[in-house]
C-alpha cells in the first residue's frame, strides 16, 4: 500500500511538473503529453499488480492506473486553460494514436526476428494482447474524456468559472466510473473470473476517487504555474466583473 501510493503520488507530480512546462514552451505540449501518456497506459496495462489492504488481504490491479489517471488532470487543464473545443481536440487527436498503437504492435509480433534477437516470445506475450487491450482502451477512453470535457464545462458554465476544485472532482468523478466499467469489461472479461474483474473494477474506481482527490491541489499548482505568479487558478469577483 504504501509502495502504491508513493508510486502514485511521483506520477502525478511529474505530471504536473511536465505539464507546468507549457509556460515556457507553450500550451500546445500539453496535448502531446496527453496523448504519450495514453499510450505509455497502453503498453502497462497487461500487468496485474498486488495491493495489500490492511485486514482486508491482498488484491490484484492493474498498474497502468498509475499513469492513466494522470490523463484526467491534463485534460483539465487543457480545459481550464484553452476551453471545451481545444481539449476536445487533444482528446480526439489522441484517440488517433491507438491504430497507430494496434498496427505497429501486431506488425512489430509478425516481423521475423534477428537471430541474434532472443526475446520473441517475451515480446509476443506482451505485444499479442496489445489488440484487445486497445480497442478497450479506445473505447473507454473516448467517451470517458470526452465526457469530462462536457461535465467539466457544464459545471464552470454552472458556477459562473467558480470552483474550479468542483469541476475537477466533478467531471473526473464521474468519467473514471464510465471508464472503469468499459475498459475492464471490454479487456478483461472471459480472460479473468467473473470476481476477480468484480474486484478490479471496484478497487481500481475506489484508487481513481482517492486520486482524483489528491491531483485537486496539482491542478491549481499547474493553473497558477502557466500564468504565472499574482495570477489566480479561478476568477475572482472583480476579474468576473471587467
Amino acid at each position: 500500500m504504501t509502495y502504491l501510493f508513493i508510486a502514485l503520488l511521483l506520477t502525478i507530480s511529474a505530471t504536473a511538473l511536465a505539464c507546468m512546462c507549457a509556460r515556457w514552451f507553450g500550451n500546445q505540449i500539453l496535448g502531446p503529453l496527453l496523448a504519450g501518456s495514453v499510450v505509455t497506459s497502453i503498453f502497462i496495462a497487461e500487468k496485474l499488480g498486488t495491493i495489500a489492504i490492511p485486514g482486508l488481504g491482498e488484491y490484484a490491479i492493474t498498474v497502468s492506473i498509475l499513469i492513466y489517471s494522470s490523463t484526467f488532470l491534463i485534460t483539465d487543464v487543457i480545459s481550464e486553460l484553452e476551453g471545451r473545443a481545444a481539449a476536445q481536440r487533444a482528446v480526439l487527436g489522441t484517440a488517433l494514436c491507438y491504430p497507430l498503437v494496434l498496427l505497429t504492435t501486431q506488425l512489430g509480433v509478425h516481423w521475423a526476428p534477428s537471430s541474434f534477437y532472443n526475446n520473441q516470445v517475451a515480446f509476443d506475450s506482451v505485444m499479442s494482447f496489445a489488440g484487445r487491450v486497445t480497442l478497450a482502451s479506445l473505447v473507454s477512453y473516448l467517451v470517458s474524456q470526452s465526457l469530462d470535457v462536457w461535465v467539466f464545462h457544464r459545471i464552470k458554465a454552472a458556477t459562473g468559472g467558480r470552483h474550479l476544485w468542483l469541476r475537477n472532482n466533478g467531471s473526473t468523478l464521474l468519467s473514471q466510473g464510465v471508464d472503469t466499467v468499459i475498459f475492464y469489461s471490454l479487456a478483461f472479461l472471459g480472460t479473468v473470473p467473473i470476481a476477480t474483474l468484480l474486484q478490479l473494477m471496484v478497487l481500481g474506481y475506489l484508487l481513481k476517487l482517492v486520486i482524483a482527490l489528491v491531483d485537486t491541489p496539482f491542478v491549481y499548482g499547474v493553473i497558477r504555474g502557466i500564468r504565472g505568479p499574482g495570477v489566480n487558478a479561478e476568477p475572482t469577483d472583480s476579474s468576473r466583473r471587467s
